[in-house]
């Protein structure tokens, strides 16, 4: 079973403009949390799965970001996040609703889903390689993860790598190309920081 990083595709801009900042202020307003404890939740949301959901409030719209609008793709990384098209969200909710969470967003009115992923998949740790620079450590040169646990889990994180970068087998990346979603790019360099 091969593994992938899921990247977009190169020169590309985010979808919306998700602003933290404006963000955590808004929740705020409907949670009665202050915004920088909002602002603290999505800074470390990635790697201590941190759920949205009870938040989040109806018809939150954000801008198109750049020429976003114009590059039109069904899926694209946000972050750690996943954001799509609503026929992207209907072929997919079932496959995914184990491994996170939906959350409803318009882009200029146009409704879409921001998925929220909240899974890890379990790293082979003997297998795996720090990688030093100057005697401290900086990142990690290998990641392996243990087939046994990631065979069925469609997306997940890696707390080693940080929760930064998002992962998935041979069946996410089969659903997306054998429905011609646009968006994604698959690299088996599970490290690599560029398309």
């Amino acid at each position: 079973m091969t593994v992938y990083q899921i990247k977009n595709e190169a020169y590309t801009y985010d979808v919306i403009d998700f602003n933290i900042v404006e963000l955590s202020k808004i929740l705020s307003k409907h949670s009665g949390l202050e915004p920088d404890t909002i602002l603290t939740m999505f800074m470390s949301a990635a790697r201590h799965n941190i759920e949205f959901s009870h938040l989040w409030p109806e018809g939150l719209n954000f801008d198109y970001f750049g020429k976003a609008k114009k590059q039109d793709y069904d899926i694209s990384r946000l972050g750690h996040f996943l954001i799509m098209k609503m026929p992207v969200y209907e072929l997919l909710k079932e496959r995914l609703a184990n491994f996170g969470e939906f959350l409803p967003v318009k882009a200029e009115g146009n409704n879409m889903i921001l998925f929220n992923l909240l899974t890890f998949g379990q790293e082979q740790k003997d297998m795996c390689l720090t990688k030093y620079e100057d005697g401290f450590e900086d990142g990690l040169e290998l990641l392996i993860f243990e087939q046994d646990d990631i065979q069925n889990k469609l997306l997940f994180k890696s707390k080693l790598e940080g929760a930064q970068k998002v992962y998935c087998t041979d069946e996410f990346k089969n659903i997306i190309q054998s429905n011609n979603l646009k968006g994604l790019v698959f690299d088996e360099d599970l490290l690599e920081l560029f398309v």
